[in-house]
């Protein structure tokens, strides 16, 4: 893919979410206020912004890949060394996935920013349409800059759209604290403007709420994301499906929050890439024994996960590769269950309470009760679940890390090492950017 440069502004109109998710022409730059002119234009210019997710290096692949390979679920067993080094935990500045990974989450939120300042000005709107689509560009925003928080911690926050090579174009690095609450702000009035009702792969007000479980949790605000998370289960909105093997094999479940949707025209490779030779893929990595040893026996959820060919292991949750159609996962309500019992057991809440919201991901997965009941081992259960779970979805290595067990699970002896460098290329072209320790 190629790369796009954080100072560019990207072409808003014809970017629908059905366009090529390798259309990246960095130099498509066509002001909001030209652009968005209409109702139908501004329904377009949000669709941009969702297509952001389907990009190789968002929920195209490298979102879901990276933070596992980094962790102890994925080895690399394939030939780019750009992804070998995650294998290795030893990332350098100028690897093109980290690169690409940064740049093309700030498209999306210039993408977004754009959104709203066109928004602003549009007359030919209803205002029902006007403030949805309000919503669903801060929830964007606040998505993209929570997602760059996850990687390299404190980074720029950006409010404001970008055309040029100027001063607002080149910021400075915002704490973590500060990106934070950034998107805490930004959720909570996406969340009074979104739609109530729930629409595939689009944002509602309970996607706001279930980000927010997932901020707060990260955050160690465990009042705040028992609460959320109880608020989004509690709604009846969703519903645990019966087999695991459904979410994968239907999309859009009844469990599911926010999905990233693919199709044929909109295809993603990471079925290709997580099938073997023999399957017609490449096997660039592939489900560690580790991963395949950390399922008990009878756990349904290891076979819609990792296949076994012979003894070679690769990964089966992504698995129309004929197509590469398979929808990606960003929310679900299992996630919510998890967040709800780590919330309450670290607030050394009922016992009953937090094994009973494990048991309900632990027996859809055809498994019996658990036997954790003080808060040590409830918290370790809590993150057996959560790794079987959403094996090959991206969460292993940031549980680990907010949970302080990364150096000693992963092997990582410099504390540096559990952020990401901040692209080289960045730093080349912005003198206000600091590098992350340690690199």
């Amino acid at each position: 893919m190629r790369r796009i440069y954080f100072a560019l502004l990207v072409s808003l109109l014809g970017l629908t979410a059905c366009d090529s998710v390798l259309d990246t022409n960095p130099r498509a730059s066509v002001a909001a206020e030209t652009a968005v002119q209409t109702e139908k234009d501004a329904e377009s210019a949000i669709l941009g912004v969702y297509s952001i997710l389907q990009y190789d290096d968002l929920y195209g692949q490298y979102a879901v890949v990276i933070p596992d390979l980094y962790s102890d679920d994925l080895d690399h067993t394939g030939t780019f060394t750009s992804l070998g080094e995650f294998d290795n935990n030893n990332v350098f500045p100028d690897n093109v996935s980290i690169n690409d990974g940064w740049s093309v989450r700030y498209v999306g939120i210039n993408r977004a920013n754009s959104v709203l300042m066109a928004l602003d000005r549009l007359e030919e709107i209803s205002d029902d349409k006007r403030t949805s689509l309000k919503g669903e560009a801060l929830f964007l925003r606040a998505f993209l800059h929570f997602e760059l928080a996850r990687y390299f911690g404190g980074v720029p926050i950006v409010t404001e759209p970008t055309d040029g090579a100027d001063e607002i174009s080149r910021p400075a690095r915002n704490t973590l604290e500060e990106v934070y609450a950034r998107v805490e702000a930004d959720l909570k009035e996406a969340e009074t403007l979104l739609p109530a009702s729930k629409s595939a792969g689009r944002a509602s007000k309970l996607t706001a709420k279930a980000l927010l479980a997932r901020l707060y949790l990260y955050q160690e605000r465990w009042a705040d994301a028992f609460a959320a998370a109880d608020e989004v289960i509690e709604s009846g909105a969703y519903s645990l499906v019966g087999d695991y093997a459904t979410l994968m094999e239907t999309k859009n479940s009844p469990e599911s929050i926010l999905e990233v949707q693919f199709s044929t025209n909109d295809a993603n490779s990471l079925a290709f890439w997580f099938f073997p030779d023999e399957l017609g893929g490449r096997l660039e990595y592939a489900p560690s024994v580790a991963l395949y040893e950390a399922y008990e026996e009878g756990d349904q959820r290891r076979h819609a996960t990792v296949g076994n060919l012979d003894g070679l292991l690769y990964g089966t949750k992504y698995f129309r590769i004929s197509n590469g159609d398979d929808n990606v996962f960003v929310l679900r309500l299992a996630e919510m269950y998890l967040i709800r019992a780590e919330a309450l057991a670290r607030q050394g809440g009922a016992v009953e309470a937090v094994q009973a919201d494990i048991n309900a991901i632990r027996n859809r997965a055809g498994l019996g009760d658990t036997e954790a009941d003080t808060v040590e081992e409830l918290l370790d259960a809590i993150l057996q679940e959560r790794r079987v779970e959403f094996a090959l979805e991206g969460h292993r290595f940031f549980d680990l890390r907010r949970t302080g067990r990364a150096m000693e699970v992963l092997g990582i002896t410099n504390p540096d090492r559990l952020l990401f460098p901040i692209p080289q290329a960045e730093l080349d072209v912005n003198p206000n950017l600091v590098q992350n320790p340690g690199y």
